[in-house]
């Protein structure tokens, strides 16, 4: 039963903990699936409504969570709606799923960095502490990616470089464009840090890494002249004007060939402006300044509607175009309202989320800390159960135990008893045997030394009456034959008795010949070598010789009596 318990608890442990796992392979298949379609809202939208489907019919918990984390990347736009399905994902999960816990940690410090870099960098951290304990990561690569850009926003360049080069070396040898990224990073970095070369070298670098690859995505290539318009960058601050003008130029031409990277040509045009304007090129700086009008319609971001039309205000400014520069002073007045505006509701929006998972976060705080009392209740009500069945289960086998003990010592003890009674009997009745044997033995003697005597005196004896010496003689023989018909009897009388003892002694030592058997038996009745010598007619010295070859057979110690161990034979 105890076995079956603990069976049964480590059973639990082991489904659970695969479960576990099951679960956040199950997820990370989610949000590669997810990924390679992010960009086509419809897909994202159907992955959500089968995930739901699942939940609805299995009730399973798993795929709540799943449909809720495909939610996540659903209206991209809208931040504070994003920011509070993950709050919800953090809250139905439970720490539960480390990947959920890990994915919503990291996608919290990526939505509030601009609003509340501090919670930002809190929220890296949680995701950073719990994926580094895997065994098999899942974000952490671009976890470090993320710290290493919070510190390069912060002006900690010395510190960001660390962190890109902790996710340099967490990213698979296949993961290109991240590679290119880091490189990318560390140019910037060492940029920031007055070591332009540096910088030249490590973002040339990372573009090359891109061109040795065949048939880039659609990321990779947009990224590739992202880069080129940073090496622009470099190269103007280098005051190498001619090649700052070449890689911004491949940069900008790329983006009006795709027609859909027009926010990436309003934030490179700056830099370009002032290249213009040091290279003395006006009509450059008209046809850019062209550019920007007829794209300001199409940009959807009012930050980046606000940059372009900052960058037309100071290009008219310098030209001297007052109509101009008015028109786009009002636009600027207008859409820094509106961008306030935008930005004042995005942080009471954020501010209400927060407030409301802080008001939940310690709701919820409360209520675990009732659940876990209760929870330590029951475990520790079920440890004293446990404990109590296991020491009455215990305390029933020790008497059961005992009992049966007590009843085999008693049996055994009936048994010696019986044994003993019997084992002096036949002591008795042997030593009774064997004084006759020894009378018998004596007698034998001494009739043969008489007979002896007279074959003496007959040799010596010149005038015997031979009628009678042959009478004397013949009586004596007569008391030979009567000794030894005694002892006949004596052993027949023990016939019985020593073949089972010999039969039972074979069975135990079948190695032991039939002359073994039959001196063991002299052995057993402790019979003297001189007695055994002159049963068999050998000398004394023969017989401790046998004894002896007979106690090393059966494994017995010099100091050990042969007689001793053959009387426990029953």
């Amino acid at each position: 039963m105890i076995r079956k318990l603990i069976f049964v608890l480590i059973s639990l442990l082991i489904m659970n903990s695969c479960h576990s796992e099951n679960d956040n392979d199950y997820f990370h298949g989610i949000d590669k699936e997810v990924t390679e379609i992010n960009q086509h809202q419809w897909k994202v939208y159907a992955i959500y409504k089968r995930e739901l489907k699942k939940y609805q019919t299995t009730k399973d918990l798993k795929y709540l969570l799943s449909s809720k984390y495909v939610e996540s990347f659903l209206d991209p736009d809208n931040k504070s709606k994003q920011i509070s399905i993950i709050y919800e994902l953090l809250r139905i999960n439970d720490d539960e799923n480390d990947y959920i816990t890990i994915a919503c940690n990291f996608f919290l410090s990526l939505k509030i960095e601009d609003t509340s870099p501090k919670l930002s960098l809190q929220f890296l951290n949680e995701a950073i502490k719990i994926d580094e304990k895997k065994e098999n990561h899942f974000f952490l690569p671009h976890l470090y990616h993320a710290k290493g850009r919070w510190y390069f926003k912060h002006k900690n360049y010395s510190l960001a470089k660390i962190y890109f080069a902790k996710a340099l070396r967490n990213f698979k040898k296949s993961d290109v464009l991240y590679i290119a990224s880091m490189y990318n990073n560390f140019a910037m970095c060492n940029s920031k840090l007055r070591s332009v070369d540096s910088a030249i070298n490590h973002i040339r670098f990372a573009i090359q890494l891109l061109r040795n690859k065949k048939n880039l995505t659609e990321d990779e290539l947009f990224f590739m002249y992202i880069m080129k318009g940073n090496l622009g960058s470099f190269y103007l601050e280098k005051k190498d004007y001619a090649k700052a003008e070449l890689y911004f130029n491949e940069q900008i031409n790329f983006q009006i060939k795709a027609k859909k990277y027009h926010f990436n040509i309003v934030r490179n045009s700056d830099e370009l402006f002032q290249l213009y304007e040091l290279t003395k090129q006006p009509d450059k700086e008209r046809k850019l300044a062209n550019l920007l009008i007829g794209i300001l319609p199409s940009l959807t971001n009012t930050k980046n509607k606000i940059i372009a039309c900052a960058l037309l205000r100071r290009y008219f400014a310098r030209q001297n175009d007052m109509q101009n520069m008015k028109i786009f002073s009002d636009k600027l007045d207008v859409l820094n309202k509106r961008y306030n505006d935008e930005i004042t509701k995005e942080v009471d929006n954020i501010s209400d989320v927060l407030n409301g998972y802080i008001i939940k976060n310690i709701n919820q705080k409360f209520d675990f800390k009732i659940r876990d009392h209760r929870r330590k209740n029951m475990l520790l009500l079920s440890l004293v159960l446990a404990t109590i069945i296991i020491s009455v289960n215990i305390i029933l086998k020790i008497r059961e135990r005992n009992k049966k003990e007590k009843e085999r010592l008693e049996r055994l003890n009936l048994l010696l008893e019986s044994s003993k009674e019997t084992l002096e009997k036949d002591i008795q009745m042997q030593k009774g045997k064997i004084k006759n044997l020894h009378m018998n033995l004596n007698l034998k003697i001494e009739t043969e030394k008489a007979f002896l005597e007279n074959l003496k005196k007959i040799k010596k004896s010149k005038n015997i009456n031979a009628e009678e010496t042959v009478k004397d003689l013949f009586f004596k023989i007569n008391n030979l034959l009567q000794i030894d018909e005694k002892n006949n009897d004596f052993v027949s009388e023990s016939s019985e008795e020593s073949n089972a003892f010999m039969k039972k002694l074979s069975e135990m030592y079948p190695f032991l010949s039939e002359h073994d058997l039959k001196f063991c038996v002299y052995f057993r009745m402790n019979l003297s070598s001189k007695e055994i010598a002159l049963l068999e007619n050998i000398t004394p010295g023969s017989v401790r010789v046998y004894k002896t070859k007979i106690k090393s057979k059966i494994g017995l110690g010099k100091e050990e009596e042969l007689s001793a161990v053959l009387n426990t034979i029953k």
